[in-house]
């Protein structure tokens, strides 16, 4: 296992925000495989996490195995209604699912996973097969940016801060709490919108911050938007990054796989998880 280093421990002080001018050439590793990285390799991969909360990898090949590789680093599966016996959920409109928009063509928008559970995963993972010809565009969100524009419109964001912030629900899964949570490793978001599938009710105290901090986060400024091409490989820090889609013509067969982590595997005292207030 590698040892960390002085630089990965500085990131935890200074996680950088972004927007949607970030060269993906920052953010994008090229490796062969999962299933065969380098220390090198795993080392760019730490450091791009921790600098942004997120980084693609590269990959020869799209093979299911190529993501399953990834447990041995991030942990143990999330938990997810539409996952397989290996934690894999389907991302794609073959087979529609009532309440579920990953599993429609339309957009999806900015949101961190397991929003509807009162323990969210850590990690988000999402692995390319087939993309769309047209949109199908993946979006993130720097929370930390986000937070940054809370406090300079704000100042106090203490409504955002309560444990009643944001009801979250879709039919029968419902959560209340806070947006922006501060424990002993700084803050970290929990978000989710009015999508069609969910619904997101702020606390009233909340609901002009909460507004506010929709706009900013869907705002093309703000967003980084790509494509994610064949074999690669998006990991997120799901406490500091809010990630969605573009819509897609119904008629193309837009395939990806999603596998998203407790946080628990062999790097789980190098990654940096949320950001500062700085």
């Amino acid at each position: 296992m590698l040892t960390l280093t002085s630089s990965h421990s500085a990131q935890a002080l200074s996680r950088q925000p972004f927007d949607g001018t970030l060269p993906l050439s920052e953010v994008t590793l090229p490796i062969r495989t999962p299933r065969t990285m380098t220390d090198d390799e795993v080392s760019g991969m730490i450091e791009t996490f921790n600098r942004y909360g997120f980084v693609i990898l590269d990959c020869e090949s799209s093979e299911r195995d190529d993501l399953l590789a990834l447990k041995t680093w991030l942990g143990n599966a999330a938990p997810h209604k539409r996952a397989d016996a290996d934690g894999v959920v389907p991302i794609n409109a073959f087979e529609p699912v009532a309440g579920h928009i990953d599993s429609s063509h339309e957009a999806h928008l900015p949101h961190t996973d397991g929003a509807f559970s009162d323990t969210p995963e850590r990690i988000i993972t999402l692995q390319c097969v087939r993309p769309s010809r047209n949109g199908g565009l993946s979006t993130l969100s720097s929370a930390k940016a986000a937070y940054r524009h809370v406090v300079a419109c704000y100042g106090d964001i203490t409504p955002l801060t309560r444990a009643d912030a944001l009801t979250i629900e879709r039919t029968t899964q419902k959560s209340t709490a806070a947006v922006f949570k501060e424990d002993d490793d700084g803050w970290s978001i929990k978000f989710r919108m009015n999508d069609g599938a969910a619904t997101a009710t702020p606390a009233p105290a909340a609901a002009d911050m909460y507004g506010s901090l929709a706009c900013f986060l869907t705002d093309p400024e703000n967003m980084l938007l790509f494509p994610l091409e064949p074999g690669q490989i998006l990991i997120g820090d799901n406490t500091a990054v809010t990630h969605g889609r573009t819509s897609y013509p119904p008629h193309q067969r837009r395939n990806m796989r999603r596998l998203n982590f407790d946080g628990r595997g062999a790097l789980a005292r190098e990654l940096v998880f949320g950001f500062s207030d700085d």
